[in-house]
This record gives structure tokens, C-alpha cells and sequence, in this order.
């Protein structure tokens, strides 16, 4: 024990243990800071930025100014990896189907098509690191044939009572503030967090849609959006372990998480034919959205004799639901078709029921078992309603703006892993079986149904080169199950231009994914660079049909075959006493082929880069930003998109420090997609996120008689966070 509290950062070099779903209790078995007190002398070592298991890598985010003040959505932005595009959709080295989890366990506020609003609504002051998991383990659900993003929220310091607080706000109605405690006391341990944000934003967008006519005339079709939005979002989480004896430990949580939005914009719409206006309309929409979720944990853990040698099991429960209400109001300025008031209202209710039982058992030196079980049943009930009429008094239901739906599905799953080394290679192997069944129906009539069981192996690996370098290799088979909304049968309106429409007949995507990697670790240096092949059928993507008379409709497709094959690099490390880097990015080649649209391929790759300079002890400044490249689709391309941002903190005292930073400095955050197909040729231009100037602080006080654990985001003195 003595040995490892006085460890430098180098012992760090080799991969730390494999490791179960992380959840609060196994963030004690991280690699962090490590302390005991001999006669009153301290000694601390210094937790790197990046640390490396055998099935993930680790990112401290503590450091990271953009955190502090910004959203999830920025948090992720920084992370090696990870690519957040202006709307809030996350993808993993390119692929969008990710799994996103917080403390190890799923959410349902990060499912289905709000996900993409909370992660831009949550305050990431309270993420501590992020977990990237791109070949999980089998001990992981195979859902997300990208991989896992695990978001590992602040630890609470093992005194007897500490609290902090955090906040920031900009000029602009801007504003986030955060609350945290704990008190342990003989063998219970109670924990709490609040917080809330609200943020928002001006936005402006156009699409510029080209087609031919009957009789070989030019149409083009633009529409121009200014728009205001505001979101607010709280969470709220209670735990409570109680050690019924120095074997048995109960623990229970209780979190709630809630959001909504307000969102007004203006839309201009104007058709030409070969450059004579036949139509404008202008039309006027307000809109509000919600979201709640709860979700309550019990669980029990027994450890048996030996190191990691234990039984755990858990019971869950989550409900949650959104609701979605707006109105439109549409003008003619020119042209036949007449004005109108539309009203659309759209409820989702959903819940879901887990349970799981997990055991552990040593067998032998560094050779480790672990088995177990997974049950959840997810149910979600939808429900939209729509009129339409030429006034208020003349609104009147309309078929295309009502349905409903009803969604259940069932998974059992079954597990095993074994690690072990053999001399320097380290390996892990595993096996997860799956039992899936699912059912969407309407009123009266089943629409989708399957049943099906699969069997989803994984392998990692590493190799111990020297005292400094390690590969890492790894497979695993993963899998993205449609959704709800993806099977929704149902066309719904979006405006007179544009439908949208589920697909039952969906299959789900099947990806077989390699990578290894070489790792370099010198003291606070640490270099990466990785290969990856990625191997899938059945992709889901949206395809974009012309309906005629200028209306078109968005519906989901299977991909026949898609392939990348890409490298991604990371390098963090230190130049001189006062600069710290962290740069990272890829390359990557995606061919896709999309049944009845042909195959099409590009390279593209992502930079993204912090730089830190410490002049005092006090004082700490960043930069930060990112670049992503073209990416193609089953019928076009984003293009290129990049932001900087700024950030400088002064350490007042040990428990208060002031945090000030700048958001997209270059107002560079442009969003642009491309269709192209012979039938028409799409553009749309979206802005987002105007240059904005955050001012935030955090103060940490409590802690009782002992040692008083400062904020380790305010520490630089070894040049990395601690923890």
C-alpha cells in the first residue's frame, strides 16, 4: 500500500485492470490521486490526463474551462474521439449510433430524438471525466455499433462533510449554477447534487432546394429561418451506502433530470420558375418542448476474501416522458395557396424495469472472472395530435398530423469474461448472449415485430513493449436496434414542403469492429496512435424521396454495406514549466452502399486542440477548438466546420476560484449539408451559437477535521489534474 502512495505517474504507463460498468463505487478504483498522512506530511501523486484499461480510455475533463461554464455537448467536443456537431449529435470516429451512459448506467433523457437537446441543455460542470469506449467489453451491452461514451459524474471527497458550489453566466441570459455535498459517518454515507442551466441562442439557417419541372423548367425553392430559442434544465441526484458490516454494503439512488425549450423563428418561402416568383409565404412558429426523467436504484454488494472478489446486484426503475406543442402561422405574400393556423402536439411516455446480478472471482494471479446477468422490459407510448384551418375558428383535425403508437421491447442478456496474462501480453476475452424481443403497434394492428438471439463476442488485449510502451488491440461485435421513432409507420408534417416517416421493416445494424493501437507514456508525456477497421451491414440513414408538386419525404433505409478504415492519434503531454498540450485527430475512409442509390465513398478526418499556459500559480489560460472534415451520406455531404474557444481562471484561495471564458471567437459555427441526387439538389446553411462570454466561479468549503481536498480542477502545480 505504502509502495503505491508513493508511485509517480510513470508507474501509470501500462494499462490499468479491465473494468466493470463503472458506476460511483468503482471510481474508487481508478487510478487517482493518492494520499496518507505520516506525522502530519502529505503526499500526493499526480493523476494524469488520459489513462488507458484494457476496453476504454479514460479523459480527465476537470481541466477543461470549456466545462465549467459550457454543456455536456462542449465537454464532448474536447474529448479524443468524439464528435459533436452543431445540433448536438454525437458520433464515435464517425458513426452516430453511440451509446451514452452516466456513471455506467443508461438513461432514458439520452434516448430518441431529444437526446441531442439535453446534451446541448446540461451543465457539464458536473462531468468529472469521460470513458470512450470503442470495443467494450461483453460485460457492456452491444447497443451502439459505434461504441460507449460513459460520463463519470464528479466523486465526492471521502471527508466527513464537504460541499461546493458553481456557477456562471454571460450576458446574454446565459446562465448555470451547480450545489453538491456529502457526509459520511460511521459506515453511511449520504451524497447529494443539484443543478441547473438555461442558455440561449439566436440562430439563422436556409435551404436552397433545385429541381427540373414537367416541362424542363428550373424550380428552385428557398427558405430562409431566423430564429430565438431558450432551454432550461435541472437534475437532481441522492445517494445514500450504508455498510451493514465490513462485508455487505446497501446502496440506493434517486435522480431526477428535467428540460425544456421555447423556441420562436420566422421562415421566408419563396419558389421560382426559371427565376419568375409564383410563390411566397411567410410563416411565423412558436414552439415549447419538455422532458422529464426519474430513476431509482437499490442495489447490494457482498466481498467475499480476496482482492475484486465480490457479488453485486441491482434493481431499476425509470419513467419519463416529453412533450412537444407548435403553432404555425402562414401568410401569402404571393401566390395561390392561402394562409393558415396549424397546432401539433405530440406526448411520449416511457418507462423501464432492470435488474442485474454480477460476480466476480479471482483465479488467480492478475486472472480474473466475471459473469452475470441483464433483464430490462422498455415500454413507450406515443401519441400526436394536429388541426389546421384558416383562422382560429375554423381549425379542424387533420389525418396527417394524428397518430399513435404503442413500443415494447424485452432483452435478456447473459455474460462472462476472463483476463489473464500470458508473460507481457495481457488479454481479455468474452462472450455476451442476447434474447431480444420487441413490438410496435397501432390501434388495433401490429405494425413491427421481431424475436431474435444473438451472441456478441469480444477480445482486448495488451502488450507490454517497454517500461513506457504498450500495444493495444481489440474486437468486438456490436449492434444498433432501430428505434421507435425509426419504426413509427406514421407520415408526419412538417411544413407544406417537407414529410417525414418511419420505416417497421427496418432490420438493425451489424458491425464487426478491429483496432490496435501503440501507446507511448514518459512521466506526464503520453502519445497514441491507433488503427481501426470497422465492418457494417445494415446501417440506418435518412433518404430524401421527391413526392412531386414540390413536397418530399424523409424516410429511415438500411444501408447495404458500410466500411471505414481509419487512424486516430493522441498526443498530451508538457513543453517547458508553464505550457501543457492535448492534441488529437483522425483520418478515415467511409464507403457506403444504400439500396437503390449506389455506393459512395470519401476521406475525411478531425483535429481538435488545447493548449495551457500557467504563467503563477494562480493564473491559468486556454485555448481550445476543433475542426471536423467533409463527411459523405447515402446522398451527399456535410461540409467542413470548425470553432475556437478561450478561457482563463485565477485561483483565489484554496476553496474559490474565478473562471472566465469565450465561445466560438471566430462566430465560425456553420452547419451545411448537401443532397445530391437526379431528381434534385439540396443546400442548407445552419448558424448557431454566436460568440458568447461566460464569467463563472466555484467555491468548495466543508471537510471537518480532515485534510481539506481542494477542487482538483484548480491544482496545476504537477501539471495535470488530480484527483
Amino acid at each position: 500500500m505504502l509502495a503505491a502512495l508513493f508511485s509517480s505517474p510513470a508507474a501509470w504507463a501500462q494499462d490499468a485492470q479491465p473494468a466493470p460498468p463503472v458506476q460511483q463505487d468503482d471510481a474508487e478504483a481508478e487510478p487517482e490521486e493518492e494520499a496518507t498522512e505520516l506525522e502530519e506530511i502529505v503526499v500526493q501523486a499526480a493523476r494524469p490526463d488520459i489513462i488507458t484499461a484494457a476496453d476504454r480510455m479514460i479523459f480527465d475533463v476537470r481541466n477543461d474551462l470549456q466545462a465549467q461554464t459550457g454543456s455536456v455537448a462542449d465537454v464532448l467536443r474536447n474529448v479524443p474521439g468524439v464528435e459533436v456537431d452543431l445540433q448536438g449529435n454525437v458520433s464515435l470516429r464517425g458513426d452516430g449510433s453511440v451509446e451514452i451512459l452516466i456513471d455506467g448506467r443508461p438513461s432514458g433523457m439520452f434516448r430518441g430524438a431529444s437526446r441531442a437537446d439535453v446534451l446541448q441543455a446540461m451543465s457539464g460542470a458536473q462531468i468529472e471525466r469521460v470513458e470512450v469506449m470503442t470495443n467494450p467489453s461483453a460485460a457492456f451491452s452491444p447497443e451502439g455499433s459505434g461504441g460507449i461514451i460513459n460520463l463519470v459524474t464528479r466523486t465526492r471527497a471521502p471527508s466527513a462533510a464537504t460541499a461546493s458550489v458553481r456557477g456562471s453566466w454571460d450576458l446574454d441570459d446565459q446562465a448555470n449554477v451547480s450545489v453538491s455535498g456529502s457526509r459520511s459517518d460511521q459506515g453511511l454515507t449520504l451524497a447529494g447534487d443539484l443543478s441547473a442551466r438555461r442558455s440561449t441562442g439566436d440562430g439563422a439557417s436556409e435551404r436552397d432546394r433545385r429541381r427540373t419541372g414537367e416541362n424542363g423548367e428550373l424550380i428552385t425553392e428557398l427558405s430562409q429561418f431566423d430564429s430565438r430559442s431558450r432551454n432550461t434544465s435541472g437534475n437532481g441526484r441522492f445517494s445514500v451506502d450504508y455498510d451493514l458490516n465490513a462485508r455487505d454494503r446497501l446502496s440506493g439512488e434517486v435522480s431526477l433530470r428535467g428540460w425544456e425549450g421555447e423556441n420562436q423563428s420566422l421562415e421566408t418561402f419563396e419558389r421560382a420558375d426559371d427565376g419568375d416568383v409564383t410563390d411566397r409565404i411567410a410563416r411565423d412558429q412558436n414552439g415549447a418542448s419538455e422532458s422529464t426523467d426519474a430513476e431509482a436504484q437499490v442495489s447490494w454488494r457482498r466481498q467475499f476474501d480476496g482482492d475484486q472478489h465480490e457479488l453485486t446486484a441491482s434493481v431499476e426503475a425509470e419513467t419519463g416522458g416529453s412533450d412537444r406543442s407548435q403553432e404555425i402561422t402562414a401568410v401569402t405574400l404571393a401566390g395561390a395557396e392561402p394562409g393558415y393556423l396549424q397546432r401539433f402536439q405530440s406526448e411520449t411516455d416511457e418507462e423501464s424495469f432492470s435488474a442485474d446480478v454480477e460476480y466476480v472471482r479471482p483465479m488467480g494471479e492478475r486472472r480474473l472472472l466475471r459473469v452475470g446477468y441483464e433483464g430490462e422490459v422498455e415500454r413507450e407510448d406515443y401519441r400526436s395530435t394536429g388541426e389546421r384551418g384558416p383562422d382560429e375558428g375554423s381549425l379542424a383535425p387533420i389525418a396527417s398530423l394524428t397518430s399513435a403508437f404503442d413500443y415494447e421491447e424485452w432483452v435478456h442478456a447473459a455474460y462472462a469474461t476472463y483476463e489473464r496474462p500470458f508473460g507481457d501480453l495481457d488479454f481479455q476475452g468474452g462472450l455476451r448472449l442476447e434474447q431480444v424481443a420487441f413490438d410496435l403497434t397501432v390501434p388495433g394492428e401490429a405494425v413491427a415485430s421481431q424475436d431474435y438471439f444473438r451472441a456478441y463476442p469480444t477480445v482486448n488485449f495488451g502488450y507490454q513493449l517497454t517500461d513506457g510502451q504498450r500495444l493495444r488491440g481489440g474486437y468486438s461485435r456490436r449492434i444498433s436496434r432501430p428505434g421507435p421513432n425509426d419504426l413509427n409507420p406514421f407520415t408526419v408534417y412538417l411544413d407544406p414542403q417537407n414529410l417525414r416517416r418511419g420505416n417497421p421493416d427496418l432490420e438493425p445494424e451489424i458491425t464487426d469492429s478491429f483496432e490496435l493501437g501503440w501507446q507511448l507514456r514518459d512521466g506526464q508525456t503520453f502519445y497514441s496512435v491507433t488503427g481501426y477497421y470497422r465492418d457494417s451491414s445494415g446501417g440506418i440513414t435518412d433518404v430524401v424521396e421527391d413526392l412531386g408538386d414540390g413536397v418530399f419525404l424523409t424516410t429511415r433505409q438500411n444501408l447495404a454495406q458500410s466500411e471505414r478504415l481509419g487512424a486516430e492519434f493522441i498526443a498530451n503531454g508538457r513543453f517547458g514549466s508553464q505550457f501543457t498540450y492535448n492534441v488529437s485527430g483522425s483520418l478515415y475512409r467511409n464507403e457506403i452502399v444504400t439500396p437503390g442509390i449506389g455506393a459512395r465513398s470519401g476521406t475525411t478526418g478531425s483535429a481538435r486542440a488545447s493548449l495551457n499556459w500557467q504563467p503563477t500559480d494562480n493564473d491559468f489560460f486556454q485555448l481550445n477548438g476543433f475542426w471536423r472534415g467533409e463527411r459523405v451520406e447515402a446522398q451527399g455531404s456535410n461540409e467542413p466546420f470548425g470553432i475556437l474557444n478561450l478561457g482563463y481562471r485565477r485561483k483565489v484561495s484554496d476553496a474559490l476560484s474565478l473562471v472566465v471564458t469565450a465561445n466560438n471567437v471566430l462566430d465560425s459555427a456553420e452547419f451545411v449539408r448537401v443532397i445530391d441526387t437526379p431528381d434534385f439538389q439540396e443546400r442548407s446553411v445552419s448558424r448557431f451559437n454566436e460568440p458568447t462570454l461566460y464569467v463563472g466561479f466555484t467555491y468548495t468549503f466543508g471537510g471537518g477535521d480532515q485534510q481539506r481536498r481542494q477542487d482538483p480542477g484548480f491544482d496545476f502545480d504537477q501539471g495535470g489534474p488530480t484527483a
